[in-house]
């Protein structure tokens, strides 16, 4: 939280003043404890409801309100099992904020992607930096909790969604796309569904998306990579233009792939999110 809002601070204590007061108005409070005695603070139902009437007119949506459990004998306050993951998230968002990406306010999270099947995928972090160069960008944080398969199925279903039709194509091109599947390949990305949802990359291909590996070795890091390099081949790599001078044509068509990029949590916050690659 402090690198998210306080990132040109060189220690947290305005942050914690700041929790501290919130503390004091009932709007806050600590959900549990890490090991390494870092405290999860989260809304109470008093913040909450303000938070929501702060933010979501401006249409900035305030995850759900995390209550508070109590023992049934003794009445005690439980200790929240915050998910690990969420945290991997949130310091994510941090370090991308901290290298001057992205407004701490230009960062959603849980955004879902509706498929052709009703199935809906969940991007973990969606980033708006057009001030840095990146107009949209999804992210995947994995603490390699998740097997590395898994990981293409969610690029391939990325990729789906990068395929479909906006609601209002014309006729002739919904016959189309409907009498040969590949046909989308031939219509234009201001015509597809997610053009109406997020701007132009200013790049080829679909939306870009980033996996952000945290929590886990370097050897799995690199196997998983591996796996997505190879499994997912399909769904990232350019084609070769359909030509008749194919030989002459050396260039590689990426208009139909999704850009992929690959860190890790500990590298963003070893060197910063925007060292050199």
């Amino acid at each position: 939280m402090w690198k998210l809002t306080r990132p040109d601070d060189r220690h947290d204590k305005l942050t914690r003043d700041t929790l501290l007061d919130l503390q004091d108005h009932q709007l806050v409070r600590i959900e549990s404890v890490q090991d390494d005695q870092r405290q999860i603070w989260v809304l109470t139902e008093r913040g909450h409801r303000e938070a929501k009437q702060l933010l979501e007119p401006k249409g900035i949506r305030v995850s759900a309100l995390r209550k508070e459990k109590y023992h049934p004998v003794t009445g005690a306050l439980l200790a929240g099992s915050y998910d690990d993951h969420a945290t991997a998230v949130t310091s994510t968002a941090a370090e991308l904020h901290r290298a001057g990406i992205g407004h701490r306010l230009g960062f959603q999270t849980e955004i879902g992607h509706r498929l052709g099947n009703g199935f809906v995928q969940r991007a973990d972090l969606v980033m708006r930096a057009p001030a840095a160069g990146v107009p949209v960008l999804l992210l995947e944080i994995d603490r390699r909790t998740e097997d590395a398969h898994d990981l293409v199925t969610k690029l391939r279903r990325y990729w789906q969604w990068g395929r479909l039709l906006a609601p209002d194509a014309d006729k002739y091109t919904v016959d189309l796309v409907r009498s040969r599947p590949d046909a989308i390949e031939d219509v234009g990305h201001e015509k597809r569904l997610w053009r109406r949802i997020y701007p132009p990359t200013g790049r080829e291909g679909l939306v870009p998306l980033a996996f952000v590996f945290a929590d886990t070795t370097e050897a799995k890091v690199d196997n998983t990579v591996q796996v997505l390099k190879e499994a997912g081949r399909r769904y990232w790599a350019p084609r070769r233009y359909e030509s008749y001078y194919r030989k002459a044509i050396t260039a590689k068509d990426h208009s139909q792939a999704v850009p992929v990029v690959v860190t890790t949590l500990e590298q963003l916050k070893e060197h910063g999110a925007n060292a050199p690659v």
